[in-house]
């Protein structure tokens, strides 16, 4: 090993003595730049299950947990949450009378038993893990309200959502969806209604239309005088001249999710959910 190393030395005093003033050494460096990269692909059946994102924030409201209205749901474009109606119960009437919903109640994190339920507001989420950015459009249509009786079909029924707002998670809200205009209406059996679309380049991640005051419903809650809470802002109409029979009325309301954004009427479809 000695050798080499002195062979080595000898090589390189040669050279500077032969080159004069030749030098062996590079420039300082005190600045380089390397590149950094990720790749993403679309969710799929793979990835596991997806999570509904609660639209109102634990630190303003309660903290829910909230199972997909589906079980086991996936990506990449799905519907997670779609509101279930519950107008109570009324004495008959033969007069035109508006029914406020029932709120919805929904489990406080970490606790069990409904007796750790709380009033929440109603919403309906879509999540879009596809990053295509191609848009969506959120539709839902009502069938009669009917029963087993003589007078089975509640005649004139009508659902109207008094006035929602958007709840978009994702740090460019620019790319949030649009939900309804104030008091869409659905009619048994009519076209579908949008209630929340997202346009070419928008709607990426999760979005909720919503429906109710949080702040309204925890303030009723509160109120021992109150029974039952109401959400004002999903209402049900139902004309005086209709016959009622002293029994349960039921609908479906079908919740579809299409590829071609629109108003009325469903375009390609996606997933589809009755409740």
């Amino acid at each position: 090993m000695k050798f080499i190393r002195l062979a080595t030395i000898a090589a390189l005093s040669s050279t500077i003595l032969a080159g004069g003033a030749v030098s062996v050494f590079a420039d300082e460096t005190r600045e380089v730049t390397t590149e950094g990269q990720v790749q993403f692909v679309p969710a799929s059946d793979e990835d596991g299950e997806l999570e509904v994102i609660p639209p109102i924030d634990p630190e303003e409201g309660p903290d829910v947990e909230i199972d997909p209205i589906v079980p086991e749901t996936t990506g990449p474009l799905s519907i997670l949450m779609a509101p279930a109606m519950n107008f109570g119960s009324q004495v008959i009437s033969n007069q035109d009378q508006v029914y406020n919903m029932v709120a919805e109640m929904q489990q406080q994190r970490g606790t069990e038993g409904d007796e750790n339920k709380v009033p929440y507001v109603s919403f309906a989420q879509v999540q879009d893990l596809r990053g295509t950015n191609e848009g969506w459009d959120l539709q839902v249509s009502l069938s009669d309200f009917t029963s087993t009786t003589q007078n089975n079909v509640l005649t004139g029924a009508e659902i109207t959502f008094v006035d929602s707002y958007m709840e978009y998670v994702g740090s460019n809200q620019e790319n949030a969806p649009v939900t309804h205009a104030a008091g869409l209406t659905l009619l048994p059996n009519g076209a579908a209604r949008s209630v929340m679309t997202a346009e070419q380049t928008k709607g990426a991640g999760a979005s909720s239309v919503v429906w109710g005051n949080q702040a309204d419903l925890n303030t009723k809650f509160a109120d021992d005088e109150i029974e039952i809470v109401e959400n004002e802002a999903i209402q049900l109409s139902i004309p005086g001249t209709t016959a009622k029979d002293a029994t349960t009325y039921t609908s479906t309301l079908t919740w579809e999710l299409t590829t071609t954004p629109g108003e009325d009427g469903p375009g390609e479809t996606d997933p589809e959910i009755d409740v």
